[in-house]
């Protein structure tokens, strides 16, 4: 058991302390910098007959042994990323020559999308079916990158192409995810909501959501254009009426045990976008900007996994298409074979049953006389 000698800092507080232990463990020199309060972990190390004590090294060597982890960590993954640039930037023209030849194989792209992941295959609505058969191309570029040196390789665009349909007026729709760095942690994906110019209400796979999101995305670029304003306060973006009705439609739509969320929904996702602070506090009088931020646009978010969808799509259906659609094309074959064997078993039933009926059947007697 822990025992302390002295009594501890007025602004004492255990969760300075975990901080601090969570922060170091984990290597993360800004978030020790931010909780490291000298006082409070002086006072704990000195009067703790456990913890970092034990190791007999001074608290400002413990530190910077951490500072400098946290830096070779940042190191390894420049590493990394500087390999996927290059190896993107190189890979490019490969991918361009096979997207041209997949083309020339008939339904090509909805038979990789309905045999693709999991993750993919279960954000389709029966209703998406008939649209997503009508893909006629799918690709994903790396836009930011610039050479094998330059560039943001983890921001991503997709380009999707269709045939003729009985959905959509559009041919082609383009989404594109820009990654926004973060200091604490590996940064996040941010897009705008695409439009899709749906061949009448009913035809609108999304309910009316997207049309919605796209509303109050341009409500808010309205906004900021009138008050010179780079970002939108949270404050702001939710007393806009085109918000409270994005908010209300899907409050109503997961209420009905009918609806089923589209996949095209993806296409309206934004994710962790700018905001401004919001002018909100608790009652110790501390800003709370950040997490109404973040739930405020979870509100509206029409499609909340956009992230990793656009991650599984980039990551594993875009570079292993053709095992996808091979595999399809395997499960097919084992099934028609199956289906032959039965047909043959279907064949060869019933002979065997008359047989047994002739066995079975008593012989009537000739007729005399």
């Amino acid at each position: 058991m822990t025992a302390f000698t002295s009594s501890p800092p007025s602004n004492f507080t255990w969760q300075n302390i975990l901080k601090f232990v969570i922060a170091a463990s984990c290597g993360v020199p800004s978030a020790i910098e931010r909780s490291l309060d000298r006082a409070n972990i002086q006072w704990y190390f000195s009067n703790s007959s456990l913890g970092f004590r034990k190791m007999a090294i001074p608290l400002d060597d413990l530190t910077a042994i951490f500072n400098e982890l946290g830096d070779l960590e940042k190191e390894f993954a420049q590493v990394e990323l500087d390999s996927l640039r290059r190896k993107q930037f190189s890979s490019q023209p490969l991918y361009s020559k096979r997207e041209s030849l997949f083309r020339r194989i008939p339904d090509f792209w909805p038979t990789v999308f309905g045999s693709g992941p999991e993750e993919i295959r279960q954000s389709f609505s029966p209703d998406d079916l008939a649209l997503i058969a009508s893909i006629k191309s799918f690709s994903v570029d790396r836009y930011q990158i610039q050479s094998e040196t330059e560039g943001e390789p983890r921001s991503l665009r997709f380009t999707f192409k269709f045939g003729p349909n009985e959905f959509i007026e559009n041919t082609t729709l383009i989404k594109e995810f820009e990654h926004r760095a973060d200091d604490d942690g590996p940064g996040s994906l941010v897009s705008k909501p695409v439009p899709i110019k749906w061949k009448g209400k009913k035809k609108d796979l999304t309910k009316g959501l997207l049309d919605a999101a796209v509303d109050v995305y341009n409500a808010e670029e309205a906004l900021k254009l009138k008050n010179g304003d780079k970002v939108i306060d949270v404050v702001d973006r939710e007393a806009l009426w085109q918000y409270e009705k994005l908010r209300e439609k899907i409050v109503q739509l997961d209420e009905d045990d009918d609806y089923q969320p589209s996949f095209f929904c993806w296409f309206g996702f934004r994710g962790a976008v700018d905001a401004g602070k919001s002018k909100k506090t608790n009652e110790d009088g501390e800003d709370e900007g950040d997490d109404d931020d973040i739930e405020g646009m979870l509100e509206v978010e029409i499609f909340p996994a956009g992230e990793e969808l656009a991650t599984t799509l980039a990551e594993d259906l875009w570079p292993d298409a053709m095992d996808y659609f091979m595999s399809a094309h395997s499960e097919e074959t084992d099934f028609d074979d199956d289906e032959h064997e039965d047909e043959e078993d279907d064949d060869e039933a019933p002979e065997l049953v008359l047989v047994q009926e002739d066995n079975a059947r008593p012989r009537k007697k000739p007729r005399t006389g």
